[in-house]
C-alpha cells in the first residue's frame, strides 16, 4: 500500500466497524430479505455520494469515473431481487454535502473503497447460502472481482495524486473521518437510533 493508504487505515481504524457490521449483520442471518435490506442500506449512501463526488471539480483527474457507477450496480441487484424502479427511487437516501475540493471528494470516496475489500468474502458467503439468487444480484458485490487489490492499489495511486503536501493528507484523511461518522448518522437514522456523539458537518472541509 502507498504512504497515504496506511496513514488513512492507521487513522480511522476505529471508525471502521461503522461499515463493517453491515456486512457481519448480513452475515449472522443470511436471508434474500437480509441482503436486500444491505444492498438497499448501501443504495441510500452511495447513490447520493456518487452524484455528488461526479460533479467535484478536477476529481475525473486523479479518479477514474467509472468507479463512481457503483450506485448503478446496486439499482441492477436490488432490482434483480424483485424491487422494482419506483421502489428503488424511493428508497430513503443519505444527504452528502456539497463538495468543492478534491481532497474532501476523494476523501469521502476512499470509505467506499475500502469497503470493497470485504466483497470477495461476502459474496463467497451468499453464494453458498443463496446461491440461485446471488448469481444474478451480486453485480456490486463483485465490482472488482479478480482485481480488488490491484483496484485498490490504483485507489493509493489516485490518493497521492491528490496530496502534494501534508497539509493535503490531512484534509484526505479528515474527510474520511467525518464520511464515516455520517454514515453512521445515516445508520442511525434508519434504525431510529439517535447518535449521541457525532462529528458536525461543518468540520467537513477543514484541514
Amino acid at each position: 500500500m502507498t504512504g497515504l493508504l496506511d496513514r488513512l487505515t492507521d487513522e480511522t481504524r476505529g471508525l471502521h466497524k461503522e461499515i463493517e457490521s453491515e456486512g457481519e449483520g448480513l452475515l449472522r442471518a443470511i436471508s434474500v430479505p437480509a441482503y436486500r435490506r444491505y444492498l438497499s442500506r448501501w443504495y441510500g449512501f452511495v447513490s447520493p455520494l456518487e452524484r455528488a463526488l461526479g460533479v467535484v471539480p478536477g476529481l475525473p483527474r486523479v479518479i477514474d469515473p467509472r468507479r463512481l457507477r457503483k450506485h448503478q450496480l446496486l439499482g441492477h441487484d436490488l432490482q434483480a431481487l424483485h424491487l422494482k424502479q419506483p421502489d428503488i427511487d424511493a428508497l430513503p437516501t443519505c444527504s452528502v454535502p456539497v463538495f468543492i475540493d478534491v481532497r474532501d471528494g476523494i476523501g469521502w470516496a476512499w470509505v467506499v473503497e475500502r469497503a470493497t475489500l470485504d466483497h470477495p468474502n461476502l459474496f463467497r458467503r451468499l453464494a453458498n447460502a443463496i446461491p440461485g439468487d446471488i448469481a444474478f444480484a451480486s453485480t456490486y458485490l463483485k465490482c472488482y472481482a479478480g482485481a480488488v487489490g490491484e483496484m485498490w492499489r490504483s485507489f493509493g495511486q489516485s490518493l497521492e495524486a491528490a496530496s502534494t503536501s501534508v497539509a493535503d493528507s490531512d484534509r484526505i484523511v479528515n474527510a474520511a473521518r467525518v464520511a464515516y461518522r455520517h454514515f453512521r448518522r445515516w445508520r442511525h437514522s434508519l434504525d431510529g437510533i439517535s447518535p449521541s456523539h457525532a462529528e458536525p458537518l461543518a468540520s467537513i472541509g477543514s484541514p
